[in-house]
């Protein structure tokens, strides 16, 4: 049991007071109970420890702590335990209470149960009983006057216009994305290849202008078989639905080759948009009747493609 010496007043300058109990089963376990101060004012912590030592951890504590006691009400309370150095098992009780009473009051004493968890042997501990004083805080005794303090400027600050800065600067932010979008953003297409005629008609009133205009110069030779490789992807492209002009001549005939086309029309029509890239890119003049050729092999063509689809 604590030793009741320990009810002493004990000197002011100590920093803390501790009540320690060491009681020793016939099993080697011990308990130490102690408190870090004896005299409190009205609503300040108090921190009460239990610190149980046994030689394992074959034993289970059993804290039968109330909530409340007496003049005293807990605030907390928590439980720890390890190994120290020496191999033994420490369990922690640490109680928080405080009181809201002025006077000299008890901590009751209050058992606990050691269990062995092996043969479930019980032993019962009771820990001692502890006076605290509670009391108010000292009244100033030097009756002496003290001035008013005068009146303070407190400074105040108007957060309005950081808010409306902030706002600005988002708003800044939101309008130049907007404009970067609209910027990027891809173009919507126009229909394509609007046209009062029908893809076929089109091409071959395109093919007629041609037709009279078949004995050329250098640089006309050049605009005549652009214009003729250009009615045929157009009018390839509007029947597919896709925009195949910007396509070379391989890919269009490749395309082609999807369509029951026969291989005659398929071969002339490719000798023509080859003879169209010769001409644009190898400044290659052909003769009159090449000329007429061409156009007579894309328009058949054409005429082909046009009665294999409206088969199909």
């Amino acid at each position: 049991m604590v030793n009741k010496n320990l009810r002493r007043p004990l000197s002011w300058m100590a920093i803390v007071i501790c009540f320690t109990l060491c009681i020793q089963t016939v099993v080697g376990q011990s308990i130490q109970t102690s408190i870090d101060r004896k005299d409190i004012l009205i609503g300040e912590p108090i921190v009460y420890r239990l610190q149980f030592t046994m030689p394992t951890s074959g034993y289970r504590i059993e804290f039968n702590v109330p909530d409340s006691f007496g003049h005293f009400e807990i605030m907390d309370k928590a439980k720890s335990d390890s190994n120290n150095a020496q191999g033994n098992y420490l369990v922690l009780q640490k109680i928080v209470l405080t009181s809201w009473d002025s006077g000299s009051w008890a901590i009751p004493s209050f058992p606990i149960k050691i269990r062995n968890t092996a043969d479930n042997a019980v032993y019962t501990l009771n820990t001692d009983q502890v006076i605290i004083n509670v009391g108010y805080a000292k009244a100033d005794s030097t009756d002496k006057l003290r001035d008013i303090k005068p009146v303070m400027d407190v400074f105040y600050f108007d957060p309005f216009w950081i808010y409306v800065s902030i706002g600005a600067v988002i708003l800044l932010i939101l309008l130049f994305l907007l404009y970067r979008y609209i910027r990027r953003r891809p173009k919507k297409q126009a229909p394509l290849f609007n046209a009062a005629l029908s893809p076929f008609d089109e091409a071959m009133q395109e093919l007629k202008k041609l037709a009279g205009h078949t004995s050329l110069s250098s640089a006309d030779a050049k605009v005549f078989y652009t214009m003729i490789g250009e009615i045929f992807k157009r009018y390839y492209s509007r029947k597919k639905q896709q925009d195949l002009l910007n396509k070379t001549t391989g890919e269009v005939l490749l395309s082609l080759r999807q369509t029951n086309l026969d291989a005659a029309s398929l071969s002339g029509l490719a000798e023509a948009l080859r003879r169209s890239d010769a001409v644009k890119f190898a400044k290659y003049i052909p003769a009159e009747d090449e000329n007429r050729q061409s156009l007579s092999q894309v328009g058949n063509t054409i005429e082909q493609i046009e009665k294999s689809i409206d088969k199909n």
